[in-house]
């Protein structure tokens, strides 16, 4: 079809036929409207590439329906095919920049993914890119579209020895992976090896729950001078226990985020993009919240509140602080892999010795930094806090329609359990114990005064 201007009021027209048919632009010469038999619609351009009749015909997507305006569409046109006059090719260019199926290796792929996808979609893209390392470890070289289920189980069964949930995690990262990779326009791999596996190992629901004399034991322990983690560690283990946050949010405060902090209504303002569902979440800080950040921040210009520099190292802070700088600057935040490294120690690997973790240094059952959170939240209602308001402090989404349109923050609702949870802690820990030697009591009956000492030695 031809001798037509293309506007909005013509493509919304457009019915699907059983097959494909191009609706031609009578403003712009080889710009059109493709309609395929599924209904999907595109602005495309046709031009030869090169000059003379023997030049050979290419087809360019410019956008689909909806993307682009048919006006922005065109003027979008109009500049692809002036660069064609002066002798570009975009569909080759395409063609070229996309990589190819039979030389794209998992490691490829994976980086792709992670680039394209994780990085773009995911706040948690972080934790994808921790459980694609044993698969790119493994099939670093191998063509991509090769990969079968078989060598997927292979690789769970692996990993599932001695980490059955992280076997379980991997295979759901990788079963999103392979689903993109999949998709019409990409292609980088013709099936999904991973679509119709299930899940390999059961995994027990997680109910730790600190008891009070854990959490008196932890929150002093803290102070031990023998402590084997950095300063800046122990604070954040108490930041998540003060305010119920996730272990990477209370790990990657900066101080920017921090509102408030020495008016009445302190709070911790944090990013979108550290965030589930991308918006920004507000955290009222009680006292102890608050004792944890000053502490923590040894100068107003450190940037991480608890970074990996500290004015006051334990023993193992060399190791924490993989990322310490010698000059005055902006300071990288601690890690949540650095929470729980130090929290459950690592083993012995290679030449690098076992490390002792702060768990084991106090006598506790295991026990992640998560479970910080799930124990601050059951302490909480059981000081009295109602279950929505605590619902509204850990941040967890509600599912329905109403959440698009219910935008109230709740903030005196958290402010209240915030309140709630701090007395309830303070009733917890109690008065700081003495991490000094003991005193020495005497037995009065066996001392000798110096006088009768010397009138003893002088007879």
């Amino acid at each position: 079809m031809s001798g037509q201007t293309i506007t909005k009021t013509l493509v919304d027209g457009l019915e699907k036929q059983a097959s494909e048919y191009t609706v031609w632009d009578s403003k712009l010469p080889g710009f059109g409207v493709r309609v395929r038999p599924t209904g999907a619609k595109s602005f495309i351009i046709v031009y030869r590439a090169g000059t003379g009749r023997t030049a050979p015909v290419r087809r360019y997507t410019v956008a689909a329906v909806g993307k682009l305006a048919p006006e922005v569409a065109r003027t979008q046109a109009k500049i692809l095919l002036g660069n064609i006059a002066n002798g570009t090719d975009p569909a080759a260019e395409k063609r070229a920049n996309r990589p190819k199926r039979d030389r794209l290796t998992f490691d490829e792929l994976a980086q792709l993914y992670l680039d394209q996808y994780a990085k773009v979609r995911k706040s948690s893209w972080k934790n994808d890119e921790g459980y694609l390392k044993k698969p790119r470890t493994k099939w670093k070289r191998r063509i991509a579209s090769e990969i079968t289920d078989d060598d997927v189980a292979e690789l769970l069964e692996e990993i599932g020895t001695t980490a059955p949930v992280g076997a379980n995690r991997t295979q759901s990262i990788l079963h999103t992976l392979f689903s993109w990779a999949k998709e019409p326009g990409r292609k980088h791999v013709p099936v999904n090896p991973v679509a119709d596996m299930r899940r390999r190992y059961q995994e027990a629901p997680r109910e730790r729950v600190l008891t009070d004399q854990e959490i008196k034991t932890l929150w002093w322990g803290l102070e031990d001078p023998g402590l084997p983690a950095g300063r800046s560690i122990a604070l954040a283990l108490r930041f998540i226990l003060a305010t119920m946050l996730r272990p990477g949010q209370s790990a990657g405060l900066l101080i920017p985020e921090l509102v408030g902090l020495n008016g009445e209504d302190p709070q911790y303002h944090i990013p979108k993009h550290r965030v589930k569902k991308r918006r920004e979440v507000i955290v009222p800080l009680n006292a102890l919240a608050v004792a944890c950040v000053r502490e923590a921040i040894a100068r107003d210009d450190q940037g991480a509140v608890f970074s990996s520099w500290s004015t006051a190292p334990g023993p193992a802070a060399n190791e924490e602080a993989n990322n310490c700088q010698s000059e005055p600057g902006p300071l990288l935040p601690i890690t949540r892999d650095a929470l729980s490294a130090a929290l459950n120690g690592r083993p012995a690997k290679g030449k690098r010795p076992a490390r002792q973790g702060i768990r084991e240094h106090l006598g506790l059952a295991h026990f992640t930094p998560h479970d910080l959170r799930r124990t601050a939240a059951t302490i909480a209602r059981r000081g009295g806090s109602k279950r929505e308001d605590v619902k509204a402090l850990l941040d967890h989404l509600e599912g329905d329609v109403t959440a698009t349109y219910d935008k109230y923050d709740m903030l005196p609702e958290k402010r209240r359990v915030a309140i709630i949870l701090e007395t309830e802690l303070r009733n917890i820990i109690g008065v700081k114990p003495s991490f000094g030697r003991p005193e020495i009591v005497f037995d009065r009956d066996n001392v000798v005064s110096v006088e009768r000492q010397e009138a003893a030695i002088a007879s």
